[in-house]
């Protein structure tokens, strides 16, 4: 990922250029916009490559805003899925960033009884 030259390309979070969060094989490539997130997914590909790695196509996702109303992704051709959430580091993470899925009906409940005292 060092190798990799991206300075220029991500997002801007308190004054830092954020374009991926990694743990071990989970790996999520953050852009603005999807020519730069193809871009990037290609070069990670490449990079991969040449240590003998394989991206799984069959599990790579990506999600996209509600500004972008059609965004064909694709890498060397073939298309990537879509997704309106995913599992990252065992979060669910969504769009909205709702925060429900994660906690459930229980700890809900339990904010909601706090949140009255």
């Amino acid at each position: 990922m060092r190798t990799l030259e991206w300075d220029n390309m991500g997002v801007r979070v308190d004054g830092r250029q954020i374009h991926h969060l990694r743990f071990a094989d989970d790996i999520v490539l953050i852009t603005p916009d999807i020519s730069q997130a193809e871009r990037m997914l290609a070069d990670f590909d490449k990079a991969c490559g040449k240590i003998g790695l394989r991206l799984n196509l069959k599990k790579t996702m990506f999600m996209k805003n509600g500004l972008v109303s059609f965004a064909p992704f694709t890498l060397n051709g073939t298309n990537i899925s879509e997704c309106s959430s995913y599992v990252y580091l065992g979060r669910e993470i969504n769009i909205m960033n709702d925060l429900a899925p994660v906690l459930g009906n229980e700890r809900l409940g339990e904010l909601s009884r706090a949140s009255r005292m």
